[in-house]
């Protein structure tokens, strides 16, 4: 009984230790004070029944040093002047979670004297939130500075994104001129078939069907008025969809137009600054997502963050982030808002993760459920949209842990996989918050240890509970979702990269008087950080097929992907391979596929074509010190700079794309509208200033019955349009007198309300 009740005063002993670290100062010493009493008289009587075993009075380094003595380091400071001139403002600040920070790092430890890439041995202060735990760190960092003479390298000097890059809009642009039919689904299927499922910040079904009505209009000679503002989104899907082909080095003689063309035709349309002090709408939403997918697409990150922003904020003033308990909508209205809300979310975390700075989402605030595992075309079955709407009331972001059996039985669709999608982002954002905040220098590293082992415990227990079609790491026969497999493995290569990077640095060096326990699970921790880097370019085939990646992967940011495991690779080559010691020949393989892949996507990825050279210039440094050969790689680059003599890669963006003329137009290509072209004048009064498409004439209604009857809506659908409910108005055909125009696109229809609803009464048609 003795023996019990002492076992039970240790653990209680073990729980003050913690627990000082996230104590004020004051408190820690009434701990430190109730310990000194006790812990001699427990020791004491623990030698009566057990071994002896180190006391409490044996400090362990783990507990006594602050989070920042990980690779992470200062994660409360910014250590340049992001203010100094229009570069580095471009850069602006990147946190420690984003591969430039950890390219940075790299660079600046390979030019310091002595090869002391390890980086700076310490000081380091302690953990804790008071004022002299706080000084005290202040008083180790400006020792290390002290310590550091090596000049502080500039953040916008590592990166290879392109935000230092001008993305002028053409002046001269016609907002209204659009691509042939042909050139037009093209692109709408680009966008369509590789972004939709992963951010549906556009509801699939109606918009394919808004293109159809659209474009069928144009070919009848009767080009039917639609607002602004959707050609400002149809655009921006043409950009997006342009991106793409062009990486996918489709034939671009039959249109003859870049993406630089339709974003600046988006441009036009409803991207000036009124929009920005505008009552938010659904497709304000819509836009400045797409304007943020488009800006990350061709490596404007910054600009990306930025906008994406606005989204969310126009987002959350209508209320996408809580539960939907209107009862004059159906569940299928709810569910496209909701999907449209993850998207945002999704989007969001991968540009935050990116640019390393925090989401401007709280998942403390955000009440919506996840995704209901529906295919898109599901969601037109009213029926079976509130079945699972009740099966999965509960499902929310905030329940404990995915229903392993349940969720590893749904159906593989696109619901399930944005669910999945959405799932390992929120664990991503908790590695943002835990790992990489301001506020984790007050936490000791052996909290941080402790947040790693949990995160991920959170992060395989998500794989176990991936639907088994969906499931990467099981053995399948079928070519069927391999594209989503992928993307699901890739987020989660690239969220164990993260969690565990903090680990990845010779902290063997940095923690006095650390326990074995401790610094055996950092050793560990840091082969699963190299293990994943390994990984991704155990993904890639061997024989190098860009369009392959494009086309079932991340294309628009996997570049971020390759480099994040990439730069992960190079440091342990830094550090001498000292966790790999066994193997650690291996590692070299791994960064030379990786730089070849770069290297063969940036004949036409100026973002890859940035990275290849300044991922080459670090291997180069770091060879000789490790006596690796690279001679291949050296030979390769020779051969393929002395191919581009007459075509510099790196400046095919900057000088040719947006300086090409355009010489198709969609005047010229009559044929393709029945032999009227789109002229500016069939869509815009030069008298009145207003679009004249809004003076053809309102056709006769047809009476049918109106699917949404549950909201209250009429009967009766125009005949030409048999998907549109008169109660949201008509948003391609008006009876307005454009001589005397209206100041309020609000009084001509209620677009946010039709592209709620039309969707689903197209079945019904």
């Amino acid at each position: 009984m003795a023996g019990r009740s002492t076992e039970q005063n240790q653990d209680m002993i073990a729980l003050l230790e913690d627990l000082k670290v996230c104590v004020t100062e004051q408190d820690r010493r009434r701990i430190d004070a109730l310990l000194a009493q006790v812990v001699d008289d427990v020791s004491n009587t623990a030698s009566l029944f057990h071994p002896p075993q180190p006391t409490y009075d044996d400090r362990q380094g783990e507990v006594d040093v602050s989070a920042e003595v990980g690779s992470n380091e200062d994660l409360d400071i910014m250590d340049e002047d992001v203010l100094r001139n229009e570069g580095s403002r471009a850069t602006g600040f990147i946190g420690k979670s984003s591969e430039l920070q950890w390219l940075r790092r790299l660079r600046q430890d390979a030019e310091r004297s002595k090869g002391a890439s390890s980086g700076l041995k310490g000081p380091y202060g302690p953990p804790g939130d008071s004022t002299e735990a706080a000084q005290r760190r202040t008083e180790a960092l400006r020792k290390r500075q002290q310590h550091d003479s090596s000049i502080r390298m500039r953040t916008s000097a590592s990166t290879f994104y392109l935000d230092n890059d001008n993305i002028d809009v053409s002046r001269t642009v016609n907002p209204f001129e659009l691509p042939s039919r042909e050139t037009a689904q093209r692109l709408l299927d680009g966008y369509m078939t590789t972004v939709q499922d992963s951010f549906p910040i556009l509801p699939e079904t109606l918009f394919k069907h808004q293109f159809d009505q659209y474009y069928t209009s144009v070919m009848q000679g009767m080009p039917s008025p639609v607002p602004p503002k959707w050609l400002a989104i149809l655009n921006l899907v043409f950009a997006i969809g342009a991106k793409y082909l062009q990486l996918m080095e489709a034939d671009w003689e039959i249109g003859g137009q870049d993406h630089h063309l339709y974003w600046s035709r988006a441009h036009a349309l409803g991207l000036d600054g009124s929009f920005l002090v505008a009552h938010p709408d659904l497709m304000q939403i819509q836009t400045t997502a797409l304007l943020a997918f488009y800006f990350l697409s061709i490596g404007h990150v910054n600009r990306a963050w930025v906008v994406m922003g606005f989204s969310l904020r126009f987002a959350h003033a209508l209320g996408l982030h809580v539960r939907n308990e209107d009862r004059t909508a159906t569940v299928p209205q709810k569910e496209i808002l909701l999907r449209m809300w993850w998207g945002l979310y999704s989007l969001e975390g991968i540009l935050s993760t990116i640019v390393g700075r925090p989401s401007f989402v709280l998942e403390e605030y955000c009440s919506a459920p996840l995704p209901l595992p529906l295919a898109t075309e599901q969601l037109l079955d009213e029926a079976l949209t509130c079945e699972l709407h009740e099966r999965y009331r509960g499902a929310g972001i905030h329940q404990n842990a995915p229903q392993v059996a349940s969720a590893a039985s749904e159906p593989p669709n696109a619901g399930s996989y944005l669910k999945s999608r959405v799932q390992v982002g929120i664990i991503t954002q908790k590695v943002m918050i835990e790992l990489y905040s301001a506020s984790v220098v007050t936490k000791s590293w052996k909290q941080v240890q402790q947040a790693t082992a949990g995160l991920c415990q959170q992060l395989e227990a998500w794989l176990v509970s991936l639907p088994s079609d969906l499931n990467f790491t099981q053995a399948k026969d079928s070519t069927s979702f391999q594209r989503e497999r992928l993307m699901l493995q890739t987020y989660y290569i690239g969220t164990k990269i993260l969690i565990t990077r903090p680990c990845l640095c010779r902290l063997d060096r940095r923690i006095a008087n650390q326990t074995k326990a401790s610094s055996e699970f950092d050793k560990q921790t840091a082969r699963l950080c190299v293990g994943a880097a390994k990984a991704v370019a155990s993904l890639l085939p061997d024989l190098i097929d860009t369009t392959y990646l494009y086309k079932i992967g991340p294309w628009w940011s996997v570049v971020h992907n390759l480099m994040q495991a990439l730069i992960v690779l190079l440091l342990e080559m830094s550090y001498g391979a000292v966790h790999f010691p066994e193997d650690g020949k291996e590692i070299l393989p791994s960064i030379k596929k990786l730089i070849r892949w770069l290297s063969t996507m940036a004949k036409n990825n100026e973002v890859a074509g940035r990275a290849y050279t300044m991922a080459l210039r670090v291997l180069q440094g770091l060879a000789p010190r490790l006596n690796a050969d690279i001679s291949d790689l050296i030979w390769e680059d020779a051969a393929r700079s002395k191919d581009s003599e007459t075509f510099d890669f790196e400046d095919q963006f900057t000088a040719g794309e947006h300086g090409r003329a355009y010489p198709f137009s969609a005047g010229a290509d009559a044929g393709a509208f029945g032999g009227e072209g789109m002229r500016a004048s069939d869509f815009y009064n030069n008298q009145t200033g207003y679009a004249s498409m809004f003076g053809i004439p309102a056709r006769q209604p047809q009476a049918i019955p109106s699917f949404l009857g549950s909201l209250g809506g009429g009967g009766e659908l125009l005949s030409d349009f048999p998907g549109l409910d008169p109660m949201f108005g008509n948003p391609f055909v008006t009876g307005y007198d454009e001589e005397n125009p209206v100041t309020s696109g609000e009084d001509f229809f209620n677009m946010d309300a039709f592209m709620l609803g039309s969707q689903h009464r197209q079945a019904r048609s």
